[in-house]
């Protein structure tokens, strides 16, 4: 009998190398790095490390390797409470391995990475059994090899009425990015989707009437969100004091998987992930800031 989760993610994970400068470097020149540090990434495995801190069931699928960033990235989220059973294993996968320029000068970071070794998913994987289990389907386009096996996963979720939350940062597949129902993404991607740069528009460029909701992300403007009504919903972004962006939007999307799962409406959805972002950016990395159930609701209700 297949277990249940709240959340099935199926994504990437990566490894992450920190290297903190001062400034970002300019061509042809050294530069001394302040910090390495190494901590796992990735889209749907951040949010999912994102959601089971806040307490939410959570199991995550993909091909791993049998190499040695494989074992840590999938130790790494078995430490924080992620089922990876479902996880397959492939002796020519390899996890991606991303090295991340940190410049603390501007808070801004550059990230270079590598997908050499990402294979393909089987055609009926993840299977069928699996994704019905889950109450909320999470995934990412980060494996451009198995769009038509994403498609499969999120036409398999909808039949039984789980929602998906989706998180898309490269070329855009039609047909994956029109079954989605609650589409998450980035001002930059509704812009390469739609080649409409204003956030509202840009959401109503991208609503159907088989979503349920369209978020659009704006970093330090906050977002945008739409539904059927077709009003706009602003939620500001909380001020902090940022050290580092990486894995802001990534754990944007897993607070607002698990605040759906709890049956909250979009306007308190969108408050819980805008405040879990804000809370990661105060960490260098895209997990060590993340924060639990118990301070990101305080954070929420003293913040507004």
């Amino acid at each position: 009998m297949q277990n249940s989760y709240d959340i099935l993610g199926i994504g990437s994970a990566t490894v992450d190398e920190f290297l903190v400068v001062d400034r970002f470097p300019v061509e042809d020149s050294k530069q001394a790095v302040l910090h390495v540090d190494r901590q796992g990434g990735g889209l749907v495995s951040t949010a999912l490390v994102a959601a089971a801190r806040l307490g939410v069931r959570c199991a995550y699928a993909d091909v791993m390797g049998v190499d040695e960033d494989s074992r840590w990235i999938e130790a790494d989220m078995q430490r924080e409470g992620i089922d990876t059973s479902l996880v397959v294993h492939h002796p020519d996968a390899r996890p991606i391995h991303a090295f991340i320029v940190v410049a603390q000068d501007q808070s801004t970071r550059t990230i270079l990475y590598t997908t050499a070794g990402q294979q393909p998913y089987a055609p009926d994987y993840p299977p069928a059994d699996a994704i019905r289990t889950a109450r909320v389907l999470l995934l990412d386009d980060v494996n451009q090899l198995s769009i038509p096996q994403l498609v499969r996963a999120v036409k398999i979720a909808r039949a039984a009425g789980i929602p998906v939350v989706a998180d898309f940062e490269l070329q855009p597949h039609a047909e994956l990015l029109h079954v989605v129902d609650h589409l998450i993404v980035s001002l930059r991607y509704a812009e390469k989707v739609t080649g409409v740069g204003e956030p509202v528009a840009a959401a109503r460029a991208l609503w159907h009437n088989a979503r349920a909701a369209v978020v659009v992300t704006c970093g330090v403007d906050g977002s945008w969100a739409l539904t059927g009504d077709g009003t706009p919903i602003h939620q500001p972004a909380f001020p902090v004091q940022a050290v580092d962006t990486t894995g802001c939007g990534d754990v944007f999307h897993g607070a607002y998987a698990a605040a759906l799962t709890w049956g909250y409406d979009l306007r308190e959805r969108l408050r819980w992930a805008a405040a879990s972002a804000a809370l990661k950016a105060r960490a260098l990395g895209g997990r060590r800031g993340i924060a639990g159930w118990a301070e990101v609701g305080e954070f929420v209700k003293t913040s507004g």
